[in-house]
């Protein structure tokens, strides 16, 4: 992904029905909820979770 992509680019990278379904996604890591507005740092692993 691009420098400055978020977690709603890389959702619409995976597929554009989960790009336009996306509710949130959680950080691998830290198990914490992070919002489509969420800047992606290197090696971050997301779970996607759509409608």
């Amino acid at each position: 992904m691009p420098p400055g992509s978020t977690a709603l680019d890389f959702a619409f990278r995976l597929h554009t029905d989960i790009g336009k379904n996306f509710v949130k996604a959680i950080h691998i890591k830290t198990k914490q909820a992070v919002g489509k507005d969420y800047k992606l740092k290197h090696l971050d692993g997301l779970e996607i979770m759509t409608k």
